[in-house]
């Protein structure tokens, strides 16, 4: 007789009847089952079956309705079927040995215990062996255990040790000591899972999978197995995924409605086979492996028990709206209060999806307009924090709901959130419907109201700022857009609601407390408590940006991140990855700005960004854009973005970033029209943005572009009369423009002035484009020295922004006005390293290959390349016109040019290659 976990005697079982079968001994088969132990006979009649005797169930059928007739009082008659049993059996061995296993015997019926306690008894030199499996052993009665020549084995599951040494007979040593202590773990020393595991763990390392062991589709169809050869075993084991952490003895027998004793016994033989561990699943592939094998409707019954269990013990409310949800029955008013704390924990937990689930399922109840239209609300939140294209469909309904009576009783909160929805989708007609509903509110001023208008007051600037025209209340203070005030939001949104008071719409004096009517309390969880926070957050980040206050802004936008984050907010995390990209975009870092406006366009599909996808979209065009990668930025501006967009400040950044592309695809008037469509937005606008969109300078760049230096000199000081409150960046730009429009003689001066505002706000790209026009200057008067020195440091920023050296469009990217090929492949011949330092002046490096030019000859050079006539060059260099014209019979011969053209590109071929100098 063998004792002990099922599994271990259902694999001993196995090894019996293979070893039978390989020694030419006939081995019969047949497992007890409770709901079966009242069938006479049923054991029997299993042995029969499993030999290929056919002939012998006619036999069966007479043994079953005799042992229907049996009774206590007829112990004759179930003596001569005892006997005729087993010589039938022993006629299907015909002479061989005859081996009888019996699985789980303890759930065998009485007349067949008795047929195998005789053939047991009278075993002795028959060759027959009969093997009993019980995994309670003491059921069996006395008389098996009174039975001569009985051998008793318990089996238990493997210790670590043996587990070990299993992994190194079916695998090798230095593999079963790394993975040994998660196999036992996992298993529980179960034979069978082990090997599993180790097949799984082979699989997964064939395919470079990591060397912790791997929990696949092996060791899930082996614990199925185990679980489907036990029945009474399964149906606790399936009571106890339904359950969860809640699982216990007594809340399995109310499950499965059977006693706590019996519940308890199945538990610890599950513990016993290493299925479980003190009554809780040892890895989560478990438990789903015991899920899958509820059917639909029967996992829906258990988990809507085990939800009334569980409430009425009052566990978390998380916990009991996982099974309503899994039950997806209607749920009464008790459930829905259960599905609403579900909710919020669960948003604060930055558990969203559940969230959604419980929501979506309150909906069905039975509810007041005011509890409908809190889900609602709750869940159009919900869904545009995860998937904002899934939350417009919500949105109609809610929508629908309030206008079906009046809005007048509707939250202010409730009113902002639906504002900031329905201006996010660029539905302004909604829009428009909505701030009424704000404006309209009534004369009470409350801090709840305050906090909300001052909240919506930040969406409409930010995706709507024509509705500011009738906006209820003044502007935000000034201090709200300096940096410590940013600072002081960065922090805030670490911290608590009650840390964080009334400065982001939240209560600061508890008395305060009076102005919140009590079923808006819930506003303040920390997930509705972050939406207040990330209303100021993105105005303010705009706001310091255009200022100027880039490190503010972006760490402002890493904390906003952060928060976002720790509640699994995907849209919000995007949102603050694109202003991010974009704070980085305007410094130059290109990079930078790629990957994370490309990481936050990816995050949520593009009809979910509504008028927001230009945010991200401008920042890739724009990015793109200036290093050259001109058809990565055409497969950005491919994106359809809605014409509302173009209503938003959002849309005032992909006009210029479109603008900007245009310029560099020589297009300049489709520029310009990009260009002159933002200012007309901003002079229309009642709110000032500042450096938000400098379309006056963009502008003048397109006026160069299209040779009117007259518009673009107009433009640039008109932005100059308005620097002092702009950033230095712009002021920095504005120089540059109107030092391109201005005569030659003042250009340096100018380029200076811009090149030192650029430094001190940190913007590499464009001071890489002003060094360049500065370099160009200094070679137009022979200072090569001093081109070359310009030039290399406009190398060193130009890869500092990401722009490779290498790059067909490097020589266009920092130069207006100059985008032929023959300019950007000298450009690109530029870059390439420098000669020695012990290089002569005035002189190039023959081991590169390079002509040589004396002094003279780079001074004359240098002075044509820059438009000087012969006699101007005659008279600056006092020499002789014959001498200048000499000089150049020679200059060209040895560069082999043929013009003054192709002799400028030339040079600067030379100086960046070589630092050659006329110095």
């Amino acid at each position: 007789m063998i004792g002990g976990p099922g599994v271990g005697k259902t694999t001993l079982l196995g090894s019996l009847k293979e070893q039978a079968a390989a020694s030419g001994a006939v081995c019969l088969t047949a497992s007890g089952f409770a709901d079966d132990a009242a069938i006479p006979f049923n054991i029997a009649e299993q042995l029969v079956r499993s030999s290929a005797a056919t002939g012998a169930l006619d036999v069966v059928a007479r043994w079953r309705t005799a042992g229907e007739r049996y009774a206590e009082a007829e112990r004759d008659l179930l003596r001569c079927l005892v006997r005729e049993i087993s010589d039938v059996l022993h006629r299907i061995a015909g002479g061989r040995q005859l081996i009888l296993a019996v699985d789980d015997a303890e759930h065998a019926d009485h007349p067949s215990l008795m047929c195998l306690l005789h053939i047991a008894r009278h075993a002795s030199g028959t060759r027959t062996l009969v093997v009993l499996t019980s995994g309670q052993a003491h059921h069996l009665g006395t008389r098996v255990h009174s039975c001569h020549h009985l051998y008793k084995i318990d089996i238990g599951t493997l210790p670590e040790r043996e587990v070990g040494r299993l992994l190194e007979r079916y695998g090798d040593a230095g593999q079963a000591g790394r993975i040994r202590a998660s196999c036992h773990a996992i298993s529980g020393g179960n034979p069978r899972l082990v090997k599993a595991l180790l097949r799984d763990h082979l699989k997964a390392a064939r395919s470079g999978a990591g060397a912790d062991v791997t929990v696949g589709a092996e060791f899930q169809e082996s614990y199925r197995r185990c679980l489907l050869s036990h029945q009474a075993l399964l149906q606790v084991a399936q009571a106890l995924a339904v359950l969860g952490p809640y699982g216990s003895p007594w809340r399995v027998a109310s499950l499965l409605e059977c006693g706590e004793e019996r519940a308890s016994r199945a538990m610890d033989l599950l513990n016993s086979a290493g299925l479980l561990e003190d009554g809780r699943f040892r890895h989560p592939a478990a438990r789903s492996v015991a899920l899958e094998t509820l059917a639909a409707e029967d996992r829906a019954r258990l988990s809507a028990k085990a939800a009334e269990l569980l409430y009425a013990d009052g566990a978390d409310p998380i916990a009991v709206a996982e099974l309503l949800v899994t039950a997806d029955k209607t749920p009464d008013q008790k459930g829905v209060a259960v599905l609403w704390q579900a909710a919020q924990k669960n948003l604060d937990e930055g558990c969203t999806e559940e969230a959604i689930a419980s929501l979506r399922l309150a909906d069905r109840a039975d509810l007041s307009r005011r509890e409908h239209m809190d889900i609602l609300m709750a869940l159009v939140g919900a869904l545009w924090s995860s998937n904002p294209a899934t939350a417009e469909p919500e949105l109609d309904r809610l929508l629908a709901e309030i206008r079906a009576e009046s809005p007048a009783d509707i939250p202010e909160q409730y009113q902002c959130f639906l504002l900031f929805m329905v201006l996010w989708f660029g539905r302004y007609g909604d829009a428009e419907e909505t701030f009424t509903w704000s404006s309209d509110g009534g004369d009470t001023v409350t801090a709840s109201s305050m906090a909300a208008l001052r909240m919506a007051r930040q969406w409409v600037t930010f995706l709507k700022p024509m509705l500011i025209h009738g906006f209820p209340g003044q502007d935000a203070p000034e201090g709200e857009v300096d940096g410590l005030w940013a600072a002081n939001l960065e922090h805030g949104l670490q911290l608590s609601v009650d840390e964080l008071g009334i400065e982001i719409g939240h209560l600061q004096d508890p008395r305060q407390v009076a102005d919140f009517c009590p079923d808006a309390m819930h506003l303040l969880s920390p997930s509705n408590h972050f939406w207040f926070a990330y209303a100021y957050a993105c105005r303010i980040v705009w706001a310091l940006a255009a200022r100027g206050e880039s490190e503010a802004a972006d760490r402002l936008c890493g904390a906003l991140f952060t928060a976002a984050d720790k509640l699994n907010m995907k849209t919000p995390c995007a949102v603050a990855l694109s202003m991010r990209a974009y704070i980085r975009c305007r410094h130059g870092d290109f990079t930078t700005a790629i990957a994370l406006a490309g990481t936050a366009l990816r995050s949520i599909p593009p009809r979910g960004w509504g008028v927001a996808i230009g945010l991200p979209l401008s920042v890739l065009v724009a990015a793109h854009t200036a290093i050259g990668r001109l058809e990565e930025a055409q497969r950005y501006l491919d994106y359809w973005v809605p014409k509302e967009m173009f209503d938003s400040v959002v849309g005032l950044e992909y006009l210029r970033a479109r603008g900007q592309y245009c310029l560099a695809t020589n297009r300049p008037y489709a520029a310009l029209n990009d260009f002159m469509v933002s200012g007309m937005l901003i002079d229309q606008w009642p709110v000032d943005f500042g450096d938000l969109a400098p379309w006056r300078i963009d502008a003048a760049e397109a006026y160069l572009r299209v040779q009117e230096p007259a518009e673009a000199k107009r433009l640039a000081l008109e932005e100059l009369k308005l620097s002092p409150d702009r950033p230095l960046s712009t002021r920095g730009r504005a120089l540059r423009i109107l030092a391109m429009a201005e005569d030659p003689d003042k250009r340096r001066l100018l380029l200076y002035q811009s090149a030192k505002c650029l430094r001190e706000q940190g913007d590499r790209y464009e001071l890489a484009r002003t060094l360049t026009e500065l370099s160009q200057d200094y070679l137009s008067t022979g200072e090569t020295q001093q081109a070359r020195t310009t030039w290399h440091e406009v190398q060193r920023l130009m890869d500092e922004c990401g722009m490779s050296a290498q790059h067909e469009s490097r020589r266009e990217l920092v130069v207006d006005g100059d985008g032929s090929a023959a300019s950007a492949q000298l450009f690109e011949e530029a870059a390439e390293p420098e000669g020695d330092d012990d290089d002569a002046p005035g002189t190039v490096a023959e081991s590169a290959g390079q002509p040589v030019l004396s002094e003279a000859e780079w001074r004359v050079a240098t002075l044509a390349a820059s438009g000087m006539t012969n006699r101007q060059i005659a008279k600056s260099l006092y020499i002789t016109v014959s001498t200048v014209e000499q000089h150049l019979t020679r200059i060209y011969r040895k560069l082999s040019v043929g013009n003054r053209q192709e002799l400028s590109r030339r040079l600067w071929l030379l100086i960046g290659a070589t630092g050659a100098s006329s110095c």
